[in-house]
């Protein structure tokens, strides 16, 4: 959900699609001429309500030059509100402007209106959806004639759906990669269109190059996920979620939180939320350089420090208020087990909060800074999930990658093609980014070789299946290792049991 649209320009095109806009959200108009603004008419004739029930919202109009830092960020506002931007001034190099500041700014989605289709790279080369006006109009005549009046949704189930298209670009890392194994969740790939040809995707079509896609699913994430599809743009926690929660059921933290605040520094979450009893709510809002690859100046980014009372005593109260905030990244201090517990081999608070959330989980042993990056591959335990988190942390912290397999003797386990397929593709996309990738092989008993294969500084990255049990006959193998590693380490619980 948007709390603001953001428009610059308040010419004849914006004007024409005002009267849709009010009904998703708070609508401001900036603009260089008050003549300009004082012609918008939208505002105050446009409906009440929307022919699907949705009511107008506050329609203003601002004087001001959107290509001023500083009258973007007023504009912007609270940081943790969710505020998009269209750049429509008529003008390809001030759009082009507006959208770089605004995408340092925090706002998203950023929208460029094209004048010129020749200048549609630069506009996506800052991550703006590029809009060309003129493919628009003419899309939308052809399909006047073509059948009837019949239009392309760009939103679907009464704003529940949203529809994206996108060119995948070469660095893709779903390119040669079966869409059965993207493990879509609350988004699928509608069709491909392949030069001049419409493929219809099954589960064993594969996405390449200079497709242009058409992917549908929640609007919440759908962004994400098409930047993702689209140029391999490093998403962690964002698949998940844009918070980073910290669970201190025991309260106050400062090696944990201080690991906290370094990954929400260094990654895409927006938001760093200090889960305790009684806590104090507060809000801070930390400026933040990040210093990119493309360029030598650091970009700015704003992130929101949080505390917020834990409600209730029990783990029950606790899931059930984690699966409100919805983390992208849910972090906690080492899994511990009762004594009943073990004799009756339940897996304990960590086994039922990993199965309660479909976020990665984090138990730290906090660490002040990570030296590599360790992602165990067991047979039958590779996740598509976890091998995104784990090329996005690597490109993300600046770590080397281990790849760490191992196996029963041979005698004990049968030749697995599947986890070899994990294997190779891990090592494609590491090679992809440039991200230099080392296999250690270990043969033996998973839970020992597995913890004597980390140091202190590692971050372990492992997967498990959905499961209460956590015995002799049946061992969580990923609960286990997080409880005696030494290394903070990462569990992804697969959404398929």
């Amino acid at each position: 959900m948007l709390d603001r649209i953001v428009i610059a320009g308040a010419g004849r095109t914006m004007e024409s699609i005002l009267d849709r806009l009010i009904h998703l959200a708070p609508v401001l108009v900036l603009d260089t001429s008050q003549s300009a603004l004082d012609e918008l008419r939208i505002g105050e004739e446009g409906a009440s309500v929307s022919p699907d029930g949705r009511p107008a919202h506050a329609f203003v109009r601002r004087l001001g030059d959107a290509t001023s830092r500083f009258v973007l960020e007023e504009s912007r506002q609270d940081a943790n509100h969710a505020v998009a931007i269209v750049a429509a001034t008529g003008n390809d190099r001030r759009n082009i402007e507006i959208c770089r500041l605004a995408r340092e700014l925090g706002f998203q989605p950023v929208v460029g209106l094209v004048i010129d289709p020749a200048t549609t790279a630069e506009y996506e080369a800052l991550g703006a959806r590029a809009i060309i006006r003129a493919h628009i109009l003419g899309h939308v005549v052809e399909q006047a004639l073509r059948y009837d009046g019949l239009v392309m949704a760009s939103s679907v189930g009464l704003g529940r759906g949203e529809i994206i298209e996108f060119c995948v670009l070469p660095s893709s890392p779903a390119i040669g990669i079966p869409l059965s194994q993207l493990q879509a969740e609350g988004w699928r790939i509608a069709a491909i269109y392949r030069g001049a040809e419409l493929v219809i995707p099954t589960g064993d079509t594969v996405i390449a190059a200079d497709d242009r896609v058409l992917v549908i699913g929640n609007p919440e994430i759908l962004p994400g996920v098409a930047e993702q599809l689209r140029m391999g743009v490093p998403q962690f926690p964002l698949r998940h979620g844009s918070r980073i929660v910290v669970y201190l059921p025991g309260g106050r933290s400062p090696a944990l939180e201080q690991q906290a605040e370094q990954l929400t520094l260094k990654t895409r979450a927006t938001t760093l939320l200090r889960l305790y009893p009684r806590a104090e709510e507060r809000k801070e809002i930390v400026e933040h350089a990040l210093q990119t690859h493309s360029s030598r100046s650091p970009r700015h980014q704003r992130k929101i420090f949080e505390d917020m009372s834990l409600d209730g005593e029990t783990l029950v109260s606790h899931v059930a208020q984690l699966r409100t905030l919805r983390p992208g990244l849910l972090m906690l201090g080492c899994p511990s087990r009762s004594v009943w517990e073990r004799l009756t081999g339940r897996n304990g608070a960590a086994g039922t909060l990993c199965n309660a959330l479909r976020c990665p989980v984090l138990f730290s042993n906090g660490a002040k800074e990570y030296g590599r990056i360790i992602y165990v591959l067991l047979q039958g335990l590779a996740d598509p999930m976890l091998t995104d988190s784990a090329i996005d942390l690597v490109r993300m912290l600046n770590l080397p990658l281990h790849l760490l397999r191992v196996s029963l003797p041979e005698y004990m386990e049968a030749k697995d093609e599947a986890t070899d397929q994990v294997a190779a593709e891990i090592t494609r996309r590491a090679r992809l980014y440039g991200v230099g990738i080392e296999t250690l092989r270990a043969e033996g008993n998973p839970i020992r070789e597995i913890l004597a294969a980390v140091k202190e500084s590692d971050l372990l990255l492992i997967g498990r299946h959905p499961s209460s049990r956590d015995s002799f006959t049946s061992p969580d193998i990923a609960l286990r290792v997080a409880s005696a590693a030494r290394c903070s380490t990462l569990v992804q619980t697969s959404v398929r049991s």
